[in-house]
């Protein structure tokens, strides 16, 4: 089988970007606080979301493997946008959980088909080097738009509050009709038209991911790193309102931070090449940093370090991608990514309450010194598990950090 990688890989960015240029954060919590539901509701809309992932993370992506990738990702795109139109003429908290479960399923259709997609195209060429400079330069390309959208969508907000849903609802329908134009990669070691059978697509998956040292110490420092990077981005408008930081510059913060990520996705793999054996750790060190020099700043020079947090979002998705794509075969690739994308949902839905629950008890700048002092012991721990599990080896799965 043929396929016309230059066309895959143009096809990728404009899916990328329309497919997840969701221009809702500056507004989402007002919308539901418009639409009559408590923060208490909101919260519960949450956990909703986060148990339909954690049920359906799996099953789905073992269907990507099974089906293809392409039909995967269309079909979670269309389930957003049904989604996000739902979220537009809903009135009740019932309507808005019934948005949030078919959200959520999308999400688990779109996770991992996309990347699987495109780094088998690659790999079908013999090009899959070129993985992260790829990832980079799509996610570098959302960040810009959504750096614009952030701003966006305050002012959209104010003429139509359902404004920014029916926008997002478009772009993601865009998507679908670029999405239209890719070509299904051939799948290595995939037996038959549908490969193995779908129960035992899922077992030999969670096997071998049980089994690979290199692939499991990655999902393991993952499941750490993406709890605190979560908790960092619901602490940023508290931290604002510490600082005194007006509600009407938030959007213009916004857009800055979305900037300065977009430019280090862009050239994550340049700067991954730079600190080779060390990216991973890097992400927690300016994790750490930021966390910690926020704690100390009581005014809103605390907004500064802040943008550490963005180069750390930057350098996020193309660094961990990359290293969990050169340890997972064709056949299994959609399932485990899902695999993946399970267990951090699941660390993230067992820590969040906690988390919650410790920062009702103190000041936002005596928890940002909490949770950094924290992470840094995890680092610690991480920097060592780390080099002894990735670290330079002979065998043939070598992987360095």
């Amino acid at each position: 089988m043929t396929i016309n990688l230059r066309k895959n890989i143009r096809t990728y960015y404009g899916y990328s970007l329309f497919s997840n240029l969701l221009i809702l954060g500056p507004i989402m919590t007002i919308y539901f606080f418009s639409k009559g539901l408590s923060f208490a509701e909101i919260m519960l809309l949450s956990s909703i979301a986060s148990v339909t992932v954690v049920v359906c993370e799996v099953p789905t992506g073992a269907v990507a493997d099974k089906i293809g990738r392409k039909a995967s990702m269309l079909l979670g795109a269309l389930l957003w946008a049904v989604s996000l139109l739902i979220f537009v003429f809903g009135h009740s908290f019932y309507a808005f959980a019934m948005a949030e479960i078919i959200f959520s399923i999308g999400s688990t259709f779109k996770s991992g088909s996309d990347v699987a997609l495109i780094y088998d195209s690659l790999k079908a060429e013999g090009q899959e080097h070129r993985f992260q400079e790829i990832e980079g330069k799509a996610k570098s390309y959302l960040l810009y738009a959504q750096a614009v959208g952030s701003i966006a969508a305050s002012f959209l907000y104010e003429i139509n509050k359902e404004l920014p849903f029916i926008i997002s609802a478009i772009f993601v329908f865009i998507s679908i009709i670029i999405g239209l134009n890719l070509s299904e990669p051939p799948i290595e070691n995939k037996k038959g038209k549908y490969g193995e059978k779908y129960l035992k697509q899922i077992k030999d998956s969670g096997i071998y991911v049980m089994r690979h040292v290199k692939l499991r110490a990655i999902i393991l420092y993952s499941m750490m790193f993406f709890v605190f990077y979560r908790v960092g981005f619901f602490l940023v408008q508290p931290y604002f309102e510490g600082v005194n930081i007006p509600v009407k510059l938030f959007g213009l913060i916004f857009f800055f931070f979305n900037i300065v990520a977009a430019q280090v996705s862009k050239n994550a793999h340049k700067i991954m090449k730079a600190t080779k054996g060390k990216t991973l750790i890097l992400l927690s060190v300016l994790m750490v940093v930021s966390f910690l020099l926020m704690g100390l700043s009581k005014w809103w020079i605390g907004v500064i370090p802040m943008m550490l947090q963005q180069v750390a979002r930057g350098l996020y998705h193309p660094t961990v991608r990359k290293h969990l794509n050169k340890n997972i075969p064709s056949d299994k690739r959609a399932t485990i990514l899902s695999f993946f994308s399970l267990l951090t949902n699941l660390a993230g839905a067992i820590f969040y309450p906690i988390f919650g629950i410790l920062k009702d008890k103190t000041d936002i700048f005596t928890f940002h010194l909490s949770i950094g002092v924290v992470m840094l012991g995890l680092t610690c721990f991480f920097a060592v598990y780390l080099n002894k599990k990735l670290g330079k080896s002979k065998s043939s799965n070598n992987l360095s950090v």
